[in-house]
């Protein structure tokens, strides 16, 4: 499940379809069922999850492995010639290059 998520998060990021931050604020909540921006699956009413508001007109939320891949990846671009374009998931959930 995580590979999954992972991999939609880099096409995401590939095709620029996140904003870009800075996030204006972050913070941690769990009180409702939503769906993350990153994965595009549901959160769960009991799983913690990032909520980032950027520009103050930008809503964001993210499952806690999805925030982190979005906040690690979102500053490069990438390219067929970058080396994170050939990024692969490992079924362990560790990324490798």
């Amino acid at each position: 499940m995580l590979n999954r998520r992972l991999e939609k998060i880099f096409d995401k990021l590939r095709a620029g379809e996140l904003p870009e931050p800075p996030a204006t604020s972050t913070l941690m909540d769990s009180n409702r069922e939503t769906r993350c921006s990153g994965c595009g699956e549901i959160i769960g009413m009991y799983e913690r999850y990032y909520y980032a508001r950027i520009r103050k007109i930008i809503a964001v939320r993210f499952h806690l492995a999805c925030h982190e891949a979005w906040v690690r990846f979102r500053h490069q671009p990438v390219s067929a010639h970058s080396p994170r374009a050939s990024l692969s998931i490992e079924k362990t959930g560790a990324l490798s290059t």
